[in-house]
């Protein structure tokens, strides 16, 4: 089976998350202790519920249809990188789950150029797909900054559910995530694991 065009990015985002739970799990992070840390793990884990609940609804519109049409419903009248935008709140939420502000901007940094670089990647392949139909669009619609004015649904939308089922195993290993980085937190504070260094 071939690879697909986003299996390069999603084998480094995997390869990256596995890095930051190593990183979790042998570093200090004493800046961000206590109620402050037990808040940042907080806002991380609304980020990443958010995250996972709107790349479900996103994938509604797209599952399926994504390089046979131009998708500009729901989420993608408002934005045209409704996923990508979701993805780049889902690595804040895994930043600032880890207790580290340098993590949390190391994040933030390495994904937002992976995905910039993955929706102008995409933006041009559209652009070949479909032509004036996508110019049109991208100049009605810019592509991570959300217009909530612009925002439609339809009234039936057609899903497909062998290809939508694979929206909530994104959403269920983003929720995964983040247990695992709150596991790797207390065996880093319970002396479980070796302490290598600290982490602002």
């Amino acid at each position: 089976m071939p690879a697909s065009r986003s299996t390069p990015r999603l084998r480094l985002t995997a390869l990256l998350l596995c890095a930051t739970l190593l990183l979790v799990a042998v570093s200090e992070r004493h800046l961000c202790a206590g109620v402050c840390g037990e808040l940042m793990q907080l806002a991380g884990l609304a980020f990443i519920s958010c995250a996972a609940l709107g790349r479900i609804w996103s994938s509604a519109f797209v599952a399926g249809h994504k390089d046979a049409s131009l998708v500009r419903e729901g989420p993608y009248s408002a934005l045209r990188h409704p996923l990508y935008a979701l993805s780049m709140l889902a690595m804040l939420g895994v930043g600032l789950a880890t207790r580290s502000s340098t993590s949390t901007a190391g994040l933030v940094v390495i994904f937002g150029a992976l995905y910039s670089a993955a929706a102008r990647r995409e933006d041009r392949f559209l652009a070949e797909q479909h032509g004036a139909a996508f110019n049109d669009y991208a100049r009605r619609v810019r592509g991570f900054l959300p217009d909530g004015a612009a925002y439609h649904v339809p009234e039936a939308l057609e899903i497909r559910p062998r290809i939508f089922w694979k929206a909530f195993l994104d959403a269920g290993s983003l929720v995964g995530i983040y247990v695992l980085l709150r596991l790797a937190d207390l065996a880093q504070l319970q002396g479980v694991t070796p302490t290598w260094f600290a982490l602002p």
